[in-house]
């Protein structure tokens, strides 16, 4: 008899930053038995902070047999009559300002720091401005962006604990073939027709949710799950079914004709389409890159302004002395931040994207 835990071999292979491929950075990050998604948004309602983490999961074959009957279920019953259980996260950090999605992984040309997508990134909205904590080998590391430039601030103590919370989501309501999200002072309404050409499974438009800006709605799917085929003996990962929450919502596909995980964003006449990742047959995870962050926004410049200041001494109501003195003071240099130098730096993703091509 062949034994169970055999079967269910942990196929994950430590995820680590192999190189760029077309259009996107492709992760090793192994196949498991199955994978899921979820999304996470700090935004203070003008641009977003957007953490995506791909899953991959396992059949717990550490416990015994997962469920009775387990190999008596077909593929696309098993998800609902058994349960899978987390092997590693890997997350995918991006920067949306209203109009276009830039990654945000500051390890990207660095290879000799963890990849960010092994550590959660934490964010902080304070005066204006955002503070970002990445993990590296040994430290957290701190910038601050305060929309105009970036400023590397070196090593912190940010906490977990003291982080900003995700904002909240809104649920999107499938009614008469469109999906509607209302926060109660706004409302969008996108025809389902719009949406399922993104998606290989009907039932995904039922679970889309998003978080209203001041100029939209950016909303994802807040149920994206499978499972690799798998028999008796071995895993068959040409296969997959993405499945819902409801008993009944599956689809068996073929591994190459998975779609990429979307982001989406609408402003009432225009609706916005964006690829965040797609699974690769042999087991890893592409990362698509519109722009990156690091590259795009400059860093802030800081310059020493010295000036003449005058100063009045006055002894008695009769004597009054003046006299100088020099002071210098450390300003942020302005300049680097305006428009004009914002469109000679907006050239930079295009040298990106070819070499990414």
């Amino acid at each position: 008899m062949f034994k169970f835990k055999h079967v269910f071999l942990a196929f994950l292979i430590f995820s680590s930053l192999t190189g760029f491929a077309s259009g996107g950075i492709v992760y090793q990050v192994g196949w498991g038995d199955g994978f899921s998604a979820y999304t996470e948004v700090y935004s203070d309602g003008k641009d977003a902070f957007i953490v995506i983490t791909y899953e991959t999961m396992t059949w717990p074959a550490h416990l015994g047999p997962v469920c009775e009957g387990f190999w008596n279920y077909p593929l696309e019953e098993k998800p609902f009559k058994c349960y899978l259980q987390l092997l590693i996260p890997y997350y995918s950090t991006f920067y949306f300002d209203g109009r276009s999605l830039y990654l945000v992984d500051p390890f990207l040309k660095n290879s000799s720091e963890v990849p960010g997508g092994l550590s959660h990134p934490l964010f902080y909205h304070q005066n204006d401005s955002w503070i970002m904590v990445f993990f590296g080998e040994k430290e957290p590391l701190v910038w601050r962006f305060d929309k105009n430039c970036v400023d590397y601030l070196g090593v912190g103590n940010y906490t977990r604990e003291q982080r900003s919370p995700t904002t909240t989501p809104v649920e999107g309501v499938l009614e008469n073939d469109a999906v509607i999200f209302s926060n109660g002072s706004q409302t969008y309404v996108i025809p389902v027709e719009e949406l399922e050409p993104y998606f290989n499974a009907n039932f995904t438009v039922k679970y889309l949710e998003g978080v209203f800006l001041k100029k939209g709605i950016l909303f994802y799917p807040a149920v994206y799950q499978g499972i690799w085929g798998i028999t008796s003996w071995q895993h068959d990962y040409s296969k997959v079914v993405l499945f819902g929450k409801e008993e009944g919502e599956a689809k068996l596909l073929n591994t190459s004709s998975l779609k990429p995980f979307p982001l989406f964003f609408y402003d009432g006449k225009n609706l916005k389409v964006f690829r965040i990742f797609r699974i690769v047959e042999n087991g890893t995870l592409e990362v698509f890159v519109e722009k990156n962050f690091f590259t795009h926004w400059p860093k802030c410049i800081y310059r020493n302004v010295t000036k003449t200041v005058t100063m009045t001494t006055t002894k008695t109501i009769t004597e009054t002395r003046e006299h100088t003195k020099t002071v210098t003071e450390t300003k942020r240099e302005e300049g680097i931040c305006g428009v004009g130098a914002l469109f000679a730096l907006s050239l930079l993703p295009l040298v990106l994207r070819r070499r990414i091509k």
